[in-house]
């Protein structure tokens, strides 16, 4: 990774996708996903960008793994995802995989800029 900070993720304004109800190809799920996907991808490195600036910040390593955090995410997520509709079976395991996935990075930005 470079040191560059992550560009700024702008919201779209709309999506250009049909919308899943509208779908009637796979051409059209097909798009949907991927134009989801872009969306992700921008939005999953501006939060990488927070694991680097919570390294720069953090004073020790071991304040790096936070479980009060994580269950405070964990509760987060879980009530935005039942406001949206979301399934928690989906939910959980990716944003239990996001987070172990951030905190090894942060780990690792901790310890490349401190030694």
């Amino acid at each position: 990774m470079d040191d560059a900070p992550p560009p700024a993720v702008k919201p779209a304004a709309r999506f250009s996708a049909p919308d899943p109800e509208a779908c009637e190809t796979m051409k059209d799920v097909r798009a949907g996903v991927d134009e989801i996907d872009r969306m992700l991808v921008a939005l999953i490195t501006r939060r990488q960008g927070y694991m680097d600036a919570a390294a720069r910040i953090k004073p020790t390593r071991a304040v790096v793994r936070d479980e009060a955090r994580i269950q405070q995410v964990l509760d987060n997520v879980k009530a935005e995802a039942e406001k949206h509709g979301l399934s928690w079976s989906i939910a959980e395991p990716v944003w239990r995989e996001l987070m172990e996935r951030c905190i090894a990075h942060e780990f690792e930005v901790w310890d490349r800029t401190r030694t």
